[in-house]
């Protein structure tokens, strides 16, 4: 008699194992950094964890700061594309919407890892909260042009900050996250315009 055609069975390579794998690490050590720290959080374990050995995580990561920078990776990725599409943009309102909700959702998708900033240093130093001149720079340039006012550099300043903030606002859900942050950068970068008034000087009503 013939024999039963076995279904189908996925091959899955051993490449994408591998990647698969790399990944439950990372996302697994953003748990433990959050939950415990940083500093105290050991590749032991990370595999403890996960139910695997130490020389299995060891294989992927050789220590535990490059768990941490594959983790953060992803983020500096995504801003670079949001800072490429706003680069294209000529409206300057329309700029500063689409950064608003383009850092609102990136904040509320790595809300973990504002929890993570909030109690470690290691954390913080390594993360793009920790921004390098260039990348400043250049969001300087495409929200607010060539020269922008001390009023638009610390509206700048005080969105990037909001990273370390979200442990603060860990009961909200997402969509009240999101809401709660959207209408706080919105109102950041509604920078006025005007010179504020001279002490001692009266204005008219």
């Amino acid at each position: 008699m013939p024999s039963e055609r076995q279904p189908d069975v996925p091959v899955v390579s051993r490449s994408a194992q591998a990647a698969a794998t790399r990944q439950q690490i990372v996302e697994t050590a953003q748990r433990l950094f959050a939950a415990r720290g940083y500093q105290v959080t050991s590749l032991q374990a990370i595999a403890n964890e996960m139910g695997l050995t130490k020389a299995a995580v060891y294989y992927h990561f050789r220590t535990k700061a490059q768990i941490l920078q594959a983790s953060l990776d992803p983020a500096v990725e995504e801003m670079t594309v949001l800072l490429d599409e706003l680069a294209g943009m000529t409206s300057r309102q329309e700029k500063l919407d689409a950064y608003a909700v383009g850092w609102v959702d990136f904040l509320v998708r790595n809300r973990e890892l504002g929890t993570m900033l909030l109690h470690d240093p290691e954390i913080r130093a390594a993360s793009i909260y920790a921004e390098n001149d260039g990348r400043r720079r250049r969001v300087l340039r495409v929200l607010f042009g060539t020269s922008p006012t001390p009023a638009e550099r610390m509206a700048y300043v005080m969105c990037v900050w909001m990273l370390e903030g979200l442990g603060e606002l860990s009961d909200l859900s997402d969509d009240e996250l999101r809401a709660t942050l959207l209408l706080t950068v919105r109102g950041l970068l509604a920078v006025p315009g005007a010179a504020p008034a001279r002490r001692g000087v009266s204005r008219r009503r």
